[in-house]
């Protein structure tokens, strides 16, 4: 067993979350710069969702009592996304897509 091993939370992406969150300062996330305010709000969204994870997996699932370990991963994965799109829709966030709406970005593993 390795005595250090990757870090499963990253500071800094979870810094830059809060205070895009904050500001809607798109020296953030540079993608942002294009959104309307539609998509503005969805990112907003997804972004607070993806926050929550964080925030209630160790409370919620009772980490310290039991070792379940939290990780940033569907925050990276929201981030990634939405960049991706490169101030467009992410696929299967686009709110005018017939065939309906993810919610937020999907997480297939």
């Amino acid at each position: 067993m390795p005595l250090r091993s990757d870090l499963l939370i990253n500071e800094h992406l979870i810094e830059h979350v809060t205070d895009y969150l904050q500001t809607l300062d798109p020296v953030y996330f540079p993608f942002a710069a294009k959104f309307d305010d539609e998509r503005r709000n969805a990112f907003v969204r997804d972004l607070r969702i993806g926050l929550s994870d964080l925030t209630e997996s160790g409370s919620k699932r009772g980490t310290s009592s039991v070792g379940y370990i939290t990780s940033d991963k569907r925050l990276h994965q929201i981030v990634d996304d939405w960049a991706a799109a490169g101030g467009g829709w992410p696929k299967g966030q686009n709110p005018k897509n017939p065939t309906g709406v993810a919610g937020v970005a999907s997480f297939d593993e």
